[in-house]
This record gives C-alpha cells, structure tokens and sequence, in this order.
C-alpha cells in the first residue's frame, strides 16, 4: 500500500515480519510496527528557579529528565544558553540536526504561542513585555525543528484532555491554586484557548470581592488570588487563634502551614473550618463564574489546594451549586485531583506530537 510505503520511508514503521496465512492459504500479510522513537520532543520548562528538560518519544515516554539552576530573575539570553546546555547534554549532534519533532517551551506568564513573544514574565522582570523569546532562542538552540512557547498550565490541561482525569471531554477548566497563586488552562472543542490577547486563564485576577480594600500583587484588589493565598489563610488563623483557645492548630507555632489547617479542618476542628469555609466560599464564586462563562464539562482543581482535605472539598462542591443556577440539573463535573495529575512536560509532548501527527 502506498501509505505503508510512506510511513517505510518516514521511519515511523519499521517492517516486523510476515503474518500467517488465512485458512484458505494465500499470501503471509506483511507485518509492521510502530516506531515510537523516529521522531523525539523536547519539552522545557522555565519555572522560578531552575529549567526542567524532558527527552519523550511518540507515545509520550520519558527518555531522559535532567534540571539547571537559574538565578533569580536571570535575563533571558543567560537562561537561553542553559536551555541549550541541557539540550545538549542530553542528546547527539546527529539526533538535534534529524531526530527532533519539536521543542516545546513553558513558562510562567501571558504568551502569544504564535509568534512566542512573552508578553509578561511571572518571575523575571528582567525579560521586559512583548519580549520575542523565540526569536532569541531560535539561534541559540540551533535545532532542525519547530520551537513552540506557551504557558505552563495550558500545557498541563492539554495533557490532562488527552490523558488524565479530563480524557474524553472537549471543553475542560484546569484550575491550578497553590503558594504561587491561581492560574487556569482552558480547552474549548479539544483546543487550547488561549483568548484574543493570550490573556485566557489568569482567573486569579479575577474580581470576586468589590469590598477588599489590600492591594494585589497584580496592582488591583478583590482578586481571587489575594482571597485565597496561603499567606492570608495563615493571617487569618493566627487572627483569630485568640478566640479559639482549644485549636489544635495553636500548637502548630512557626509549623502552620496550609496542610496543617486542611488536616485540622478534616478532624473537626473549628478554628481550622471557620476559615475555610471563607476559603470555600471564594472558591465556589470563582467556579460559578466560570461555569456561567464557559459552560464546561468539566473543571479540574490542582495545587496545594487539591491536597485531599474533604471538609474543603465538600463545601466547595455544595457551594458552587448552590450559586450557579441551582434550579437548573447539574452538568459540570467538579473534581480535584488526586495527584496523578499530567506534568506540565509531559503535556507539552503531547501537544508536540499531535501538531504533526494524529496518534
């Protein structure tokens, strides 16, 4: 057949043998296989303090992982030549010039994935606005192959749509809280959307308290970010210690943390519910606006914040549907993860093989 004959060609099979013949005798059919590792993705990805690289082949298999240290907010050029370190650690001359499918890039902050221009960086601003890091990379690199540059947590949704817990839903909300804040990824019809300006996703500005009178880091107040951040939890449950003299989290002393407050609340503690049932409240604002504007199958919550504390858990899922047109019968799944999640290099293979290929 002539697309056997093309696939030969492209290496992505390989001849395996002949097969048996059929009862009624005949020619042995010829035998192939898939040849997962014709073709190899780089995923990288910028996170505040190091470089994460991963080698996957065509099903998405870790090849090889390895890390560089990067300095607090390090220039862009600097960070380009380790990216191209650790490329080239783990791979051959013969392999960069032939071998790669594509180099997938995530970061932290707004890109324009079209044309790789960072349009804000979350952790360096050294990097400036409506920087073209693809342009400084492409040279840099020297890679025989397309270079890609999106945000970190659309890679991960991606992955997730394809692989994990949202496998099988088109129209998917990844939601990631933690101590470094809110971000989402949003899939609508199977595809990233990434919005007209690239600006999809940053739900953690988005305003769902009028009366907050504290600034966000962001400049503006009422943030969904600020509501919910560790450091305000914490404030929140040192405020109020006084009034809640049997706490088991007055024990906790410079040990309290957020895990120490989700523990607590699941033990019935009432200092520890009392300030997450504010927690949950902002949470399910945030969801049932979402789901008011995207209308999703299903949202996916990450993070610190999917640490398995059912008290949260619970009253988020109650509250979300007390708010979001409660009349109507419940549609979108609401789910936390269970920390299976797809890493962000992993999804970011993913994306790398299915713009060329349909697997």
């Amino acid at each position: 057949m002539k697309i056997n004959e093309d696939l030969l060609q492209e290496g992505i099979i390989v001849a395996a043998g002949k097969g048996s013949s059929t009862d009624e005798g005949g020619k042995k059919p010829s035998l192939y296989r898939f040849n997962a590792q014709n073709k190899l993705i780089i995923s990288l990805h910028i996170k505040y303090d190091r470089i994460h690289f991963r080698l996957s082949d065509l099903t998405y298999k870790s090849l090889k992982k390895d890390e560089i240290s990067i300095r607090e907010n390090e220039v862009f050029p600097e960070i380009a030549k380790k990216m191209k370190i650790l490329i080239e650690r783990n791979s051959s001359p013969e392999e960069r010039q032939s071998t790669f499918l594509a180099c997938m890039v995530a970061i932290h902050g707004n890109v324009d994935s079209e044309s790789g221009i960072c349009i804000h960086s979350t952790y360096f601003p050294s990097w400036g606005t409506y920087n073209n890091l693809k342009e400084q990379l492409t040279p840099v690199l020297g890679l025989d192959c397309p270079i890609y540059l999106d945000n970190w947590i659309r890679y991960k949704a991606y992955g997730e749509s394809k692989i994990g817990l949202a496998k099988n839903y088109d129209t998917v909300v990844l939601i990631d809280a933690g101590w470094h804040g809110v971000t989402s990824g949003i899939l609508i019809g199977g595809k990233i959307y990434a919005g007209k300006h690239f600006l999809s996703g940053e739900i953690g500005h988005s305003l769902i308290n009028p009366q907050e009178t504290e600034l966000c880091a962001c400049g503006s107040s009422g943030c969904f970010e600020q509501q919910i951040s560790e450091k305000r939890v914490l404030t929140r449950v040192r405020t109020l210690l006084e009034h809640y003299p049997g706490s088991t989290l007055a024990k906790e002393g410079k040990g309290l943390g957020l895990l120490s407050v989700f523990d607590a609340a699941d033990e019935g503690d009432s200092l520890a519910r009392t300030v997450l049932d504010e927690v949950i409240n902002w949470f399910a604002i945030a969801i049932s606006n979402i789901i008011m504007f995207f209308d999703p199958e299903i949202i996916l919550i990450e993070g610190e914040y999917a640490s398995k504390c059912r008290y949260m858990e619970k009253g988020i899922d109650k509250r979300v549907w007390e708010l979001a047109l409660p009349r109507l019968t419940r549609q979108t799944a609401l789910l936390f993860s269970d920390g299976q999640s797809v890493p962000t290099l992993k999804g970011a293979a993913i994306l790398g093989v299915d713009k060329f290929y349909t697997m």
